[in-house]
């Protein structure tokens, strides 16, 4: 009988208010209960709460004693007004919020409670810079559709998201809330809700196994070039590094706006890191095999001799392996060590550098350069995540 009574005359399209000139305040907060998932591909962004929503109408007052004291009825969504919620920034088809069978509370002062049980997916730019240590911000724009701000004020109850009753999400950790009512020019309800990434799962399953994958790339220069897998082993850690690339970019979005993942520049100096081992083995081997009957060009042998650590003297350009040279026994000569001085000359005569000694210097350079840049490179990226 109450709510007959109540509606009796009563117009639901018509908002509430004794004094038009002057706003209807409703009074805005959300309960945040879950972020249920965030696609960087989509830029959507879903999440699962109630928003409490709450105002004056003072149609729908009464006197407690005239009804069995009776301090508090419902009524459904459809047979009272209420403001036309939607969210701005929706990701799928623009939708009001609440539904038509749903109660709302009413208590006989003309308070009006309205608690919705909501799922919004909006649009959320996915910054990837720092993947997989990113930090993502979205925000969620509530707005009374078709009513301005001369009709109604929205007022945020609190600074923050109530995450009382928040479930942990198993991908993300909640950093932060922010809710706040804005004027821009309509009233609007702005919620921001920033979160962080748990990077464990991807640590594990992709950094950690290309950084090996990269320091075992190096290993192929001790492999013995009679062995005939140089070749093999550095084109299956290339393949084995493009893999991973091609894996951590279809979790990516497709955009070069606004940052790249660095990740994926690291990936990709991997790859010509490989690429240019690839090489250098290729000509390791040909240095190798190379025929005895070439000679090793002067500056050759002096770099090979600095890097096998042995004494660089005077060079000797002859054949790999040259004839034993014959000294006269009547005009040879003598230091003061005991030591065979060669004719008029006093420095020693070596013998000449043969190309296999040449790959092994080589195979020692790119060995020790390769190491080098490859840690460089790992460091770097270490140390920009964690200025990040």
């Amino acid at each position: 009988m109450l709510n007959a009574d109540l509606l009796n005359g009563y117009n639901p399209t018509v908002h509430p208010g004794l004094n038009y000139s002057e706003p209807l305040n409703i009074n805005v907060s959300f309960s945040l209960r879950k972020i249920q998932t965030f696609d960087e591909l989509t830029s959507a962004f879903t999440i699962i709460g109630v928003l409490y929503v709450a105002w004056f109408d003072e149609r729908l007052h009464w006197t407690p004693s005239s009804y069995n004291n009776l301090m508090v009825t419902h009524f459904k969504q459809k047979e009272i007004w209420t403001p036309p919620f939607l969210l701005a920034n929706n990701h799928d088809d623009i939708a009001m919020i609440g539904n038509d069978e749903l109660h709302i509370s009413v208590t006989y002062t003309g308070e009006v409670s309205w608690d919705i049980p909501v799922k919004l997916t909006s649009l959320c730019d996915a910054d990837v810079r720092y993947y997989p240590f990113d930090q993502q911000s979205c925000s969620l724009v509530l707005s009374p559709w078709g009513y301005s701000s001369n009709l109604v004020q929205l007022n945020a109850t609190g600074s923050t998201l109530d995450t009382a009753q928040y479930t942990e999400n198993s991908i993300w950790n909640l950093v932060s809330t922010d809710q706040r009512s804005l004027q821009r020019p309509d009233w609007i309800i702005l919620m921001t809700i920033m979160f962080e990434r748990k990077a464990l799962f991807f640590v594990l399953n992709f950094i950690l196994p290309t950084i090996f994958m990269c320091f075992i790339n190096l290993f192929v220069f001790a492999l013995p070039a009679e062995s005939g897998e140089r070749v093999g082993f550095s084109i299956t850690v290339l393949l084995a590094i493009a893999v991973f690339l091609s894996i951590v970019s279809s979790n990516l979005p497709q955009t070069s706006s606004p940052e790249m993942a660095l990740l994926c520049y690291l990936l990709v100096i991997h790859i010509v890191l490989s690429v240019m081992i690839m090489v250098c083995v290729i000509l390791g081997l040909r240095f190798y095999f190379r025929s005895d009957e070439q000679q090793v060009p002067g500056y050759i042998s002096k770099l090979t001799r600095i890097v096998n650590n042995k004494t660089c003297g005077n060079l000797k350009t002859s054949d790999v392996s040259p004839e034993p040279q014959k000294t006269d026994p009547v005009t040879a000569k003598t230091g003061p060590d005991g030591a065979e001085l060669n004719g008029d000359n006093s420095v020693p005569t070596y013998d000449a550098v043969t190309w296999n000694q040449v790959s092994i210097a080589f195979d020692k350079v790119c060995f020790t350069f390769f190491l080098l840049t490859a840690t460089l490179c790992n460091l770097a990226f270490g140390v920009r995540l964690s200025a990040s």
